[in-house]
């Protein structure tokens, strides 16, 4: 009898004991998981939104290389000048030929030789240069003018591509649209009369460099532009790029991606880039895609974090522009089908400021839910264990 008593006690005591712990665990989960329930939703997430980038579409058209209005004939020295922190030798003999001794330094050095120009912005110059500079140094092509009013101005600026290239001991065919080197380098556009006055190669070596280098020019000459405007979103004839205005300019602030659907055509190997522009900054930038055969239809993918590159014609400065630039060959036949501008939607700065009222609230809840809670469970668990002994 004693030991069905005491057998009786003992499992009161243990079902006690899991009954206490039961309950001491289910308080445990509830007390992790109040916090998620409440907090859930107090800092909105992002979403995209999508908006249609031809709902403010405007005009269409197709540009390319129009006719030479200057070109450089590399004959008569007195139009160049030669300057810099080395010796060096500029020749003339239907290329130009610059040669430079750099002995080594430890500051950088540099040797520049200009050319005296008179290209009218006016007519929207588009400046060809074949060139070629050994290996071992960087170089670089500048761009000065006058306004109508006589004020100087630059027309180039750190970061662009025409500045501090590598020599790749190679020719290379370099283009520059002077317009909107102007407008990258002001922020805005230039005034009508405004002329390119100089045009400046140069040379630089990094400390310590030394050696013998070289520059050869064999091509430098500025053609205008020819525009071809369309009645509707489909364009023929033969086109360097295809510039679409889409309206204000849009803001790149947020923005995800840009899909553009659109039909093209051209020779075989015809090589193409897409381009979304906001004015004069390209704010996305698609990778290179090939014509297909079988179809003329692409949906090409543009990204911000593409951006690698400028178009050599760019929209109006006041526009927003999509610009699909032909990489090599020139293209036939353009229609353009959709744009789908996705923006990653987000709380303004001022959404995400916590209310003053709140702070007193949430320090109290910090304290419980990383101190008193922590302490209250631990001092349970001991209770429970003892009071089983």
């Amino acid at each position: 009898m004693k030991t069905a008593i005491y057998s009786t006690s003992k499992n009161f005591r243990f079902g006690s004991k899991s009954f206490r712990l039961y309950w001491v665990l289910l308080l445990l989960v509830l007390t992790l998981a109040i916090p998620t329930i409440f907090l859930r939703g107090t800092l909105q997430q992002k979403s995209v939104l999508q908006t249609n980038g031809l709902s403010n579409f405007a005009t269409l058209e197709g540009v390319t290389l129009g006719p030479t209005i200057w070109a450089e004939s590399f004959t008569n020295l007195t139009s160049w000048s030669l300057s810099g922190s080395a010796p060096a030798i500029l020749q003339l003999n239907n290329s130009l030929a610059l040669s430079v001794a750099f002995a080594s330094k430890s500051v950088a050095q540099a040797v520049s030789t200009t050319r005296s120009a008179n290209l009218s912005l006016d007519q929207n110059p588009i400046v060809t240069i074949t060139m070629g500079v050994t290996r071992g140094v960087s170089y670089g092509i500048r761009f000065f003018g006058v306004t109508p009013n006589n004020a100087s101005f630059a027309a180039w600026r750190e970061g662009d591509s025409l500045q501090h290239r590598p020599g790749l001991g190679t020719r290379e065919t370099i283009s520059a649209n002077l317009a909107s080197e102007f407008y990258l380098a002001n922020q805005k556009p230039p005034l009508a009369g405004s002329r390119i006055t100089k045009i400046v190669f140069y040379i630089e070596a990094a400390a310590l460099a030394s050696g013998n280098f070289a520059m050869t020019v064999t091509k430098l000459q500025a053609n205008s532009v020819l525009e071809t405007k369309a009645t509707s979103m489909e364009l023929n004839g033969n086109f360097t790029a295809v510039v679409a205005d889409l309206g204000p300019a849009i803001t790149n602030q947020g923005l995800f991606q840009v899909f553009v659907g659109l039909d093209i055509g051209g020779p075989s190997g015809l090589t193409y880039v897409p381009y979304l522009t906001s004015g004069a900054s390209v704010v996305a930038q698609g990778f290179t895609y090939v014509t297909k055969v079988a179809t003329t239809y692409e949906l090409a993918l543009l990204q911000p974090s593409f951006v690698s590159s400028s178009p050599l014609f760019l929209g109006k400065p006041t526009s927003s522009s999509l610009i699909v630039s032909a990489k090599t060959g020139l293209i036939n036949f353009f229609r353009l089908d959709s744009i789908s501008i996705r923006y990653l939607a987000a709380p303004s700065a001022a959404g995400q400021i916590l209310d003053p009222a709140n702070y007193q609230a949430l320090a109290y809840y910090y304290v419980v839910f990383l101190f008193v809670i922590p302490i209250a469970m631990v001092l349970l668990l001991v209770k429970v264990f003892r009071d089983e002994e």
